[in-house]
């Protein structure tokens, strides 16, 4: 009897000693499911090395490092930003420096995560940049760290040669042979995302898309100015799309439209001189459209539609044009942006229209100031009248299915990234708690930010 009673005793010790012991319970915890937009009952998320490896019931029977209870608030896969410049963060056009200098990466790193890990976006998408800053933004990719942000790049925005002058996030190329080339060598460096910029001609556009797509690589297209138009790519076999604003370009194409609407145009606005005069002509598009290319619009978003195409947002910046407004604006001035408020509003109608017919959006802020551009764009799609929930799913698993990198981020399930928000205000109880504190789980560890 005494023998038994001390074996039974060493079993218990030798069970218990096995346990798995995780680096981070989160308890307690009404998880959105980005799938069917739901949240669902208190869960317990169990992290060991920055990968979710169990969601269970509520429960207590678990052994962790650190145990966070949140005590029933909502909790949602962190966000992704698919369309950035870090032209942007560093300077701009003008004024980015020509190269990372060795000695200042980790400083340039972190003024690239200070402008959106903390405001709750873990991943972004580079969506064109100097091809001199390469090399250590791929360095970044490859390193991930739990107090950074996940970096994925496309390189630079790809165009063909003209007269113009080239902007310093682009790369011309000459030839169809020269596009496959730099595709092949991009694909070298281990890049597996490319942009097409509107600049890219069709002989060059077809070879690039067809390389790309025959070596598994993601193809991202910014296509305006009549240069290649929508329907055309979308029968090359394009479909995610950058830009809600520029499938106007696909809809607008007689010359007799273009001189009607360069017409009004100028008469309310005049001149075309700065990027904030091409923003509102932009939007002014939607204006013509909405009064005489109706049925043309339609046409394009159901063949967009049918082709399962996607789109990045970049609405704040829109948006900004008729926000800046003082009292002491002049009469025209006051016009003007009641005018642009209009368009926008107008814009926003089709961009609606867009999503309803299942034309899968996703955030893509295209600003300096990303983190609190992302903010702006989910109270302007909410006035808009998209859901909660759908505002949730644009901001996470609709950015990583267009990435391809929803098995690691942009949902909550066994085997994906701890990159998580925890909510101290529901938006499912109020919009304005997008802007509500949250704890930011990234990597599986705590965010502790560096800036107000």
């Amino acid at each position: 009897m005494k023998y038994i009673t001390i074996f039974c005793l060493f079993f218990s010790f030798s069970s218990f000693s096995q346990v798995k012991k995780y680096d981070l319970a989160i308890k307690n915890v009404k998880i959105f499911d980005v799938k069917t937009g739901v949240v669902g009952p208190d869960q317990v998320i169990l992290i060991k090395k920055g990968i979710i490896e169990d969601i269970v019931r509520n429960t207590n029977k678990f052994a962790a490092e650190k145990t966070i209870d949140a005590k029933g608030k909502l909790v949602t896969p962190s966000f992704i930003d698919a369309h950035i410049h870090p032209t942007d963060v560093f300077g701009d056009y003008d004024k980015a420096p020509e190269y990372l200098v060795k000695d200042s990466l980790n400083i340039y790193r972190q003024h690239l995560t200070d402008a959106y890990l903390p405001y709750g976006i873990t991943t972004v998408m580079m969506m064109g940049q100097p091809e001199k800053w390469l090399i250590p933004i791929l360095g970044w990719s490859i390193n991930p760290r739990p107090n950074h942000i996940n970096i994925y790049t496309a390189g630079a925005a790809i165009i063909s040669k003209e007269d113009r002058p080239t902007y310093i996030g682009h790369v011309v190329v000459d030839s169809p042979l020269a596009a496959k080339k730099k595709i092949e060598a991009y694909y070298q460096l281990g890049i597996r995302h490319i942009k097409l910029y509107w600049r890219l001609r069709d002989p060059e556009f077809k070879i690039a898309f067809k390389t790309a797509d025959s070596l598994g690589m993601r193809v991202y297209g910014h296509i305006d100015q009549n240069v290649m138009t929508m329907d055309h790519t979308l029968d090359i076999g394009l479909k995610n799309y950058e830009h809600l604003v520029t499938i106007a370009y696909s809809v607008i194409k007689e010359k007799k439209d273009w001189d009607s609407f360069n017409q009004e145009f100028t008469a309310n606005y005049g001149e075309v001189k700065t990027q904030s005069d091409i923003l509102k002509m932009f939007l002014e598009m939607f204006r013509y459209i909405d009064e005489h290319k109706k049925a043309e619009i339609n046409i394009l978003i159901d063949k967009l539609a049918s082709r399962n195409a996607t789109f990045s947002t970049s609405i704040n910046i829109l948006a900004e044009l008729f926000q800046s407004g003082s009292p002491g604006d002049s009469v025209s001035l006051v016009r003007q942006q009641n005018r642009t408020k209009e368009n926008f509003e107008t814009f926003m109608k089709y961009v609606r229209q867009m999503q309803e017919k299942g034309i899968k959006l996703r955030i893509g802020t295209d600003m300096a100031k990303g983190g609190k551009s992302l903010q702006a764009e989910q109270l302007l799609l909410f006035k808009t009248g998209f859901s909660i929930s759908s505002i949730l799913q644009i901001c996470t698993i609709n950015g990583a299915q267009a990435l391809g990198i929803d098995s690691k981020v942009g949902i909550i399930e066994k085997g994906s990234r701890a990159d998580l928000l925890i909510w101290h205000r529901s938006p499912f109880d109020s919009a304005n708690n997008f802007l509500s504190d949250k704890i930011i789980i990234k990597d599986g560890v705590v965010y502790e930010p560096t800036i107000n």
